[in-house]
């Protein structure tokens, strides 16, 4: 089967690609999930002899999935692969630093070195201990699972809440006594705009929110002015409209905010940028397309 590879893997094992058939004229595209643009009629309908699309990644908002099945393309992404799925660490590990990186002020103690040992300093950055605290999972899948783990292994009380998974709470509110909240749930129709107006009443002042999931899940503009009320600390890798960079640089208020709240920080969805990981993703894209 010829095979175009749109994701990057130049810093990968080479032998993952030297058997490949390579082509621009493709039967099956493995497609970049990281790119700033929503992959559409015009982006898919250049390859003429498409048969498979995968995507090494769990979301598959950034394809037009609508014109791939009107089209009888098939369409792969690493939730049809569980097992391989479950090898991928990355992300989880990329949520727990952010949930450290909140509580122990690390990100803003880099702006304190020039003030080295300076009395002042401790007032600033005086921080608190992950141990006994609360920490709510919301969506407990792959990297709500790994989560859990990592916030037992700091001897915190860890409650969770997804209504596919028995064992957890049968409701939210059960999570507001809550230090910490992770958001790791997929994106569906049932979580978008979740995390929205009025959800975050319940908890309490001061509340670390880490949403690693996608920027859909979060009303923006509601999550701002928590932030600039000081009602939350919100730590995130996702914004909303990531495939349109224009509309996310001009209309979510949460990228005009970078830099500017103490109690706001943003990577630029990084959370499974790792050798390991894409190369894991790759193996496994590969494999389901060409079963």
């Amino acid at each position: 089967m010829k095979i175009k590879l749109e994701c990057p893997y130049d810093f990968m094992d080479q032998n993952i690609i030297k058997d490949l058939n390579l082509s621009d004229d493709p039967e099956c595209l493995i497609v970049n999930p990281g790119v700033d643009k929503f992959l559409d009629k015009n982006y898919f309908s250049q390859f003429k002899n498409l048969k498979i699309v995968g995507t090494p990644s769990t979301g598959v908002n950034h394809m037009d999935i609508d014109y791939l099945k009107e089209n009888n393309i098939k369409y792969f992404c690493l939730l049809d692969d569980r097992e391989g799925l479950d090898s991928i660490t990355a992300s989880a590990e990329f949520t727990w630093l952010h949930v450290m990186n909140a509580i122990r002020k690390f990100s803003e103690s880099l702006n304190y070195v020039n003030e080295w040992r300076e009395p002042d300093n401790e007032s600033f950055l005086r921080s608190n201990e992950l141990s006994g605290k609360k920490i709510g999972i919301i969506g407990f899948g792959r990297i709500g699972k790994k989560v859990k783990k990592y916030a037992e292994a700091f001897d915190m009380n860890v409650k969770y809440y997804d209504p596919y998974v028995e064992g957890g709470c049968n409701d939210i509110s059960e999570l507001y006594d809550s230090d910490i909240l992770s958001i790791n749930c997929y994106l569906t129709e049932e979580t978008t705009n979740l995390i929205g107006k009025g959800f975050l009443d319940g908890f309490k002042k001061g509340l670390i929110v880490v949403n690693t999931s996608r920027g859909e899940v979060a009303d923006e503009n509601y999550i701002a002015k928590l932030i600039k009320n000081k009602d939350i600390f919100y730590s995130c890798d996702v914004l909303r409209n990531e495939q349109d960079i224009n509309e996310l640089k001009e209309n979510s208020p949460l990228f005009k905010m970078n830099l500017a709240y103490n109690n706001l920080i943003i990577t630029p969805h990084v959370a499974g940028c790792t050798i390991e990981s894409q190369e894991k993703a790759l193996k496994t894209t590969l494999k389901l397309c060409m079963k």
